[in-house]
């Protein structure tokens, strides 16, 4: 397990979130606990690599329903779902907002091992997903309107001669735009441009 991420539990039983902290601790991992949903957003950073092991009966706010909260935000950590009672409806809806892994109270060592090494690892390739179209967006951004008129028509296949001719400017003027172009996003080959502009979700 990654030494750099958290396990973020969040269960209104205090005794069961500490043990579960120093199981989980004894495994190597760094652990903090919380015992409501509140408490878990009141520190709430989303560039803290992780996961959260939550549970789904709380009082006030229930596990699922912080669940659907950080499931509206652009980055947020891997979630396992946890619970006293085998409701396969709950484990469901779960699943279909994300959750990487439910588990029953009775989980095994092993269970839960196995849960958070897939939820972290799921973590990891979730931010690194976040982090590059992030970049790419940054790199567009520095892009001017002039810019964007020509890479729009790249885009739709059109030569620097007829791009020269609708934006009536020189074919020369586009060419430089499009030199422009490929150093801001930090390209080389029309194939990386339609490729990082789809990333991107440009659209023509």
């Amino acid at each position: 397990m990654s030494v750099e991420s958290f396990v973020f539990i969040v269960d209104d039983d205090p005794a069961f979130a500490e043990s579960l902290s120093t199981l989980i601790t004894s495994m190597g991992a760094r652990t903090k606990t919380f015992t409501s949903a509140d408490d878990y957003l009141d520190q709430f950073d989303p560039q803290v690599p992780g996961c959260l092991i939550l549970d789904v009966r709380m009082q006030r706010t229930s596990g699922l329903v912080l669940q659907e909260q950080l499931s509206k935000l652009p980055l947020s950590p891997a979630i396992i779902i946890m619970t006293g009672h085998a409701e396969v409806p709950t484990a469901l809806r779960a699943m279909r907002m994300g959750a990487v892994d439910f588990l029953q109270k009775t989980f095994s060592e092993t269970e839960l091992f196995e849960a958070v090494q897939r939820a972290l690892t799921q973590d990891a390739r979730t931010r690194h997903e976040y982090y590059r179209k992030e970049a790419i967006e940054r790199r567009f951004s520095q892009l001017t309107p002039p810019e964007r008129s020509v890479l729009n028509q790249v885009l739709q296949g059109e030569a620097n001669k007829s791009i020269a001719a609708s934006l009536g400017v020189s074919r020369r003027t586009v060419e430089d735009r499009r030199a422009r172009i490929m150093q801001k996003l930090e390209v080389e080959s029309l194939a990386d441009l339609v490729r990082v502009s789809m990333e991107a979700g440009v659209q023509t």
